[in-house]
């Protein structure tokens, strides 16, 4: 199904023939009436974790090279992509902007699989959970107080480890 092109940025590659019925009626769907699948240019994956080029796209070995060129960028060396690039590939660099986040929201998400709670010995973080899970509120909103609380402790510790070196 899939060419993986590149492990590392998670970056593969397809025809429009292995496309799923689902994954290309959501395509069209999302589209201007009378667009072909041709036009696809990439699309992330999330089932994968890739980004995935359309090997059968005019312009596939620019969008390879760009890819490669933008994954493996530095934020600044992607600002300036973007002034020398104008509204040239703009959508294309979008969709790679996107990719990015999704790989650090993976990458965070993979780092608190490996973190365990009443492991780490902090009784007020477990008390501050525990309080949350019984309020009367939408999951979303717990969520959000949790990773509030998560950054103020945060910058709490931080905050003790300079005034610490300080002393």
């Amino acid at each position: 199904m899939y060419e993986i092109i590149d492990e590392t940025l998670k970056l593969a590659s397809c025809g429009i023939n292995d496309l799923t019925l689902e994954q290309a009626s959501s395509f069209l769907s999302q589209w201007e009436d009378g667009a072909t699948l041709g036009s696809l240019t990439l699309f992330i994956n999330p089932e994968t974790g890739y980004l995935v080029l359309n090997k059968d796209h005019a312009n596939y070995e620019i969008n390879l090279k760009f890819a490669k060129d933008y994954l493996s960028a530095s934020d600044k060396q992607i600002e300036k992509y973007m002034d020398k690039m104008g509204d040239r590939l703009s959508e294309t660099a979008a969709v790679m902007g996107k990719f990015r986040k999704y790989k650090q929201i993976q990458n965070d998400l993979e780092m608190l699989e490996h973190q365990c709670l009443t492991q780490s010995g902090n009784y007020v973080t477990r008390s501050v959970l525990i309080a949350l899970s019984k309020e009367e509120m939408s999951i979303h909103l717990q969520l959000a107080q949790a990773y509030s609380s998560g950054l103020i402790n945060g910058k709490r510790i931080e905050r003790a480890r300079r005034k610490a070196v300080s002393a």
